[in-house]
């Protein structure tokens, strides 16, 4: 753990083992034992000093909200492009298939929404939404053998 200032801190956590390794999050180059390995912001209410180990904690609320924003949204944003574009297709008598107006306007729609989540991303690194929080300092003996902290 590093500190940035009295309230935020740098933490190094591993991603779990449940989340698999397919190298997506670390790309295809570089240590295959550091892929895993990530540096996040973090809320530190406790103050929780540079070295220590950490409990981090987060409400699943926020986790599933996450998840709904990176995934469901772009999905919808697709099958909202792919019927529209369909049917504008359809209206406007274009040349070519309907259904494949329909998926290139499907695949602009999904582009769009990551992009404009990608602008709101910078928003919410300014606030303390969707951020872990330090909830308190352990030893190394309270850790589990699958969680031994990353070197």
């Amino acid at each position: 753990m590093e500190l940035k200032d009295d309230k935020r801190a740098l933490v190094k956590i591993r991603q779990h083992l449940s989340c698999g390794s397919c190298g997506r999050c670390a790309g295809f180059f570089g240590d295959p034992e550091k892929n895993n390995i990530f540096l996040v912001e973090v809320l530190n209410p406790i103050g929780a000093k540079k070295g220590e180990l950490v409990r981090l904690e987060t409400r699943s609320s926020e986790v599933i909200l996450a998840a709904c924003l990176l995934y469901l949204l772009p999905l919808a944003g697709l099958v909202v492009g792919i019927l529209a574009g369909r049917s504008w297709a359809v209206s406007r008598a274009l040349a070519g298939s309907p259904d494949l107006w329909g998926l290139g306007i499907g695949f602009l729609f999904m582009a769009g929404v990551f992009f404009l989540l990608r602008l709101y991303e910078k928003n919410l690194k300014r606030g303390k939404r969707f951020k872990a929080t330090i909830t308190s300092v352990v030893d190394e003996n309270e850790i589990p053998e699958d969680l031994v902290p990353a070197e």
